[in-house]
């Protein structure tokens, strides 16, 4: 299904499952579509009121609170993140939208400035409805995009991304010994920040869950095993965490980058994201230079 696509239409379908999984969606719509494209496109960033904060701001604004605050058994279920979620209705014609694009410019690849156009066409879903108001024409940057070699746009972010790579060492983000996307972390840092939250130094330990018998699904509300012909205690049922930033695996061990991190009694971090990000508030002052 992804054949023609470029490695950064690719990745903008990666973090749509990735938003979708942390709005514990279980699909991935168009405005989860909507902020892959605002990780990777270029088009998104040229909008003057367009960034990351902003689209997640709208989208907030307009989405039911029952999905923007899921239970962690729903966001995590066995302890990882779905590499399955469907795609609506709504993000499946995107996609043939894209596609369509990429034909009528006589383009063989499909890029991020395709699936932009896409999003577009969806007229009434809610990615598109936000580009409207952030000032998105369709029309003017098809023709845009109509002036310039195929694949120019990817090839020339790609260009900036290298030399921004080489003139900004210093944001280069390194954790566990493996490199991240700095706007990836800095987002994830963001959330963790929302609230003030209390972090405290803790070791983890196996936490007991409440189990449905008829539907199998998870809840930590002990109370309910109260109800014991509906529900089952299953005693250090839970057996791992995930760092809020990282994901890096927290559980019983004797080690103690997995054993030891910080929890606000909901979530944990690593230490080292804790560390790194939350004890020192300034990691992010400096901005990143701008693709123009």
């Amino acid at each position: 299904m992804f054949e023609r696509y470029t490695e950064k239409a690719r990745r903008i379908i990666f973090f749509a499952r990735y938003e979708a999984n942390q709005y514990g969606s279980t699909f991935i719509d168009t405005q989860h579509l909507l902020l892959g494209l605002m990780r990777e496109s270029f088009f998104v960033r040229l909008l003057p009121r367009a960034n990351l904060q902003s689209v997640r701001t709208r989208i907030d604004a307009r989405t039911p609170a029952r999905e923007k605050i899921p239970t962690r058994a729903e966001v995590y279920g066995a302890c990882a993140i779905p590499t399955d979620l469907p795609l609506s209705n709504e993000s499946k014609r995107v996609l043939v939208f894209a596609a369509e694009e990429a034909d009528r410019l006589a383009h063989k690849h499909i890029g991020t400035e395709h699936l932009f156009l896409g999003l577009l066409r969806e007229e009434n879903c809610l990615g598109a409805q936000i580009l409207r108001d952030l000032g998105a024409d369709s029309s003017k940057l098809r023709e845009e995009i109509a002036k310039v070699p195929s694949g120019y746009w990817d090839s020339r972010i790609r260009r900036y991304a290298f030399a921004k790579e080489l003139r900004n060492k210093q944001n280069t983000v390194e954790i566990h010994g493996s490199p991240w996307n700095p706007d990836y972390i800095r987002d994830a840092v963001g959330r963790c920040r929302q609230y003030s939250w209390h972090w405290q130094q803790r070791s983890w330990a196996p936490r007991n869950i409440v189990i449905n018998r008829q539907r199998g699904t998870m809840s930590f509300d002990l109370s309910l095993a109260e109800d014991a012909a509906n529900f089952e205690l299953v005693k250090a049922g839970w057996k791992r965490d995930h760092c809020a930033i990282c994901r890096w695996e927290l559980y019983e061990s004797e080690e103690a980058t997995h054993k030891i991190g910080y929890s606000n009694g909901r979530d944990w971090l690593c230490t080292e994201c804790y560390e790194k990000f939350l004890a020192q508030p300034d990691f992010f002052s400096s901005p990143y230079p701008d693709i123009t």
